[in-house]
């Protein structure tokens, strides 16, 4: 059965703090730094294993198993833990003859297998698309819908993530199957470049910003908030502001706020950016309206709308270039009419400002602003 989620899942994945090398210590560790920071009581509440995390071999009876050396207790142990922290719990199947990390993948075993994910007490799949070079001619689209179906016959409540990489356009087609699916390749602590941030972002606010919706979202992959370059293969780093700035921008996509971050060494300044509660609930808003670049001029800066319930508009100025720019917006920007006044809140700063027509603000290099705007009468 699917699990109900109405809006966009938070938690932390294991993936960018260990690559394929999860365990029962780290996982647990992680899930307490969840509780003891605030960040679960924040909404962060998902704990997901990625890749690395079953044999290579199946049982005897054909059945996926958890490394014994790295879950000692098995799996079910460590559910009913995170469950008892009031938390909940994903993990990662592979739709290939293999996983990325070449341990035992579901094509073929997709009904099996999510019953057994779901025997263990689960209750977010990830399931990640591997390709090989040997592979039988295969139907990426088919075997997604199949695992659709496998997770919805399970037996058990289970948020669908179909991480395709967005080689199918999954917007189009994948609404009804999951609740989130990749747009694309997996994002790198980097600002710029082939798999920078801006990279991501401007593909997600393309054609496809409008797939979203209530129960389904574009998954533009995991945050790189307080990064800060934590292992060599996910990038050189952001700075502060960058990050504020991915934050921001997450939020305003309305995507899943899914932490990459090693917690162990989270700083105060990643903690404040990740806990800001304006802009979780601009995230979390019920309309689950994802926001869009409604002007821009190239390579300098974008203007993003967001709907959002109670009357209300998310507004942020992005600076895409390194220097120190005066960004405007008018009441035309939320397609409004100028004789429209009323509050903004500065998400970052707490201050309300009043809105009258226009307003303008000074940002620094890739920095986002953003308020929420808010009619008088």
């Amino acid at each position: 059965m699917y699990m109900k989620q109405p809006l966009p899942p938070m938690g932390w994945n294991s993936y960018c703090t260990v690559n394929c090398d999860p365990t029962e210590d780290l996982i647990l560790e992680h899930a307490e730094i969840l509780v003891s920071s605030g960040l679960r009581d924040c909404g962060y509440i998902y704990v997901n294993i990625d890749d690395g995390w079953a044999e290579k071999e199946r049982d005897v009876n054909g059945r996926i198993v958890a490394r014994s050396d790295r879950f000692p207790h098995g799996m079910r142990y460590l559910t009913d833990r995170l469950h008892s922290m009031g938390l909940k719990a994903g993990i990662y199947l592979g739709c290939g003859l293999t996983t990325w990390h070449g341990d035992a993948g579901s094509l073929g075993h997709e009904f099996e297998d999510a019953r057994t994910v779901a025997e263990m007490g689960f209750d977010y799949l990830k399931y990640d698309r591997h390709p090989c070079g040997d592979d039988p001619v295969r139907d990426t689209v088919e075997e997604y819908v199949k695992m659709g179906m496998a997770v919805k016959n399970c037996g058990r409540e289970m948020v669908y993530n179909l991480c395709e990489h967005g080689t199918t356009n999954p917007w189009l087609w994948a609404y009804g199957v999951g609740q989130l699916w990749r747009t694309g390749f997996d994002v790198r602590d980097v600002w710029d470049g082939d798999c920078g941030i801006m990279t991501i972002v401007d593909k997600i606010n393309g054609p496809i910003f409008s797939s979203a919706g209530v129960s389904h979202y574009n998954d533009p992959d995991m945050l790189v908030v307080g990064m800060h370059c934590q292992n060599d293969w996910m990038g050189a780093g952001c700075s502060d502001i960058e990050y504020r700035s991915i934050f921001s921008l997450w939020c305003m996509m309305s995507a899943p706020l899914l932490i990459g971050l090693d917690l162990r060494r989270m700083d105060e300044t990643a903690k404040t950016i990740l806990t800001n509660k304006y802009l979780i609930s601009i995230d979390q808003d019920s309309l689950c309206m994802q926001g869009r670049v409604v002007r821009r001029e190239e390579s300098k800066f974008d203007i993003w709308v967001k709907p959002l319930s109670g009357v209300r508009w998310a507004v942020g100025l992005l600076n895409r270039t390194s220097e120190a720019e005066t960004l405007s917006f008018s009441a035309e920007d939320m397609g409004l009419t100028n004789n429209i006044k009323g509050n903004l809140l500065d998400v970052w700063t707490g201050e309300v400002l009043r809105f009258e027509g226009g307003f303008s603000a000074e940002t620094h290099g890739h920095e986002m602003k953003v308020y929420i705007f808010e009619p008088i009468f």
